[in-house]
């Protein structure tokens, strides 16, 4: 076969077609996600994803199939990469946890806590004021907002103090506590951020 029959059968999405073809595929791609989903926002996210992807790569795109095969198949590369990312996380979260659980305990046996507040009220004595207050709120459970707004704070700020006080935390940490030092970290960003 020569190069001009097989252009003739090569697709590609131009600005004329491109809502078109939306018009078309849009439902049935929703349907498809939808039955793997359950979830009608995700669903929608997905469908839109693949049109929004075509759209960007319109250029490069080639299809030698059917414009609905070649739609179904980046909208099942979407599916398999939402749920490899869904398992993931899941994993990531439920390994986090069994971590918290045992350096929590950890902690105990190790570690007064007597010893462990000394520490972090001595550092805390040594931030600067707002710094200091910032943390005193977060450790009351205040959000990023609601501190910004006590504070009267721009927001970037009180992150920028909670992320320079962790480190500062975490230095009187590894120095006082070297052998507990990853799980007294981890403690502490979960708890403070």
């Amino acid at each position: 076969m020569d190069s001009s029959a097989q252009e003739a059968k090569l697709f590609r999405f131009t600005e004329e077609n491109y809502t078109s073809i939306f018009n078309t595929y849009w439902r049935k791609l929703y349907a498809i996600a939808y039955r793997r989903l359950r979830d009608t926002e995700l669903a929608k996210d997905m469908v839109q994803e693949v049109f929004v992807y075509c759209w960007q790569q319109r250029a490069a795109i080639r299809i030698t199939t059917s414009v609905e095969a070649y739609l179904r198949s980046a909208l099942q590369y979407q599916l398999i990469a939402h749920f490899r990312k869904v398992d993931i996380n899941g994993r990531a979260f439920a390994y986090l946890y069994e971590r918290m659980v045992e350096v929590e305990a950890h902690m105990r046996d190790i570690l007064t806590e007597q010893d462990l507040t000394k520490t972090l009220n001595n550092e805390l004595a040594q931030m600067p004021e707002t710094m200091r207050e910032i943390f005193k709120l977060r450790i009351r459970d205040y959000t990023v907002d609601e501190i910004a707004q006590s504070l009267n704070l721009a927001e970037k700020t009180v992150r920028n103090n909670i992320s320079k006080g962790l480190h500062r935390l975490r230095n009187a940490v590894s120095k006082d506590f070297p052998e507990d030092f990853s799980a007294i970290c981890l403690t502490l960003y979960v708890l403070l951020t």
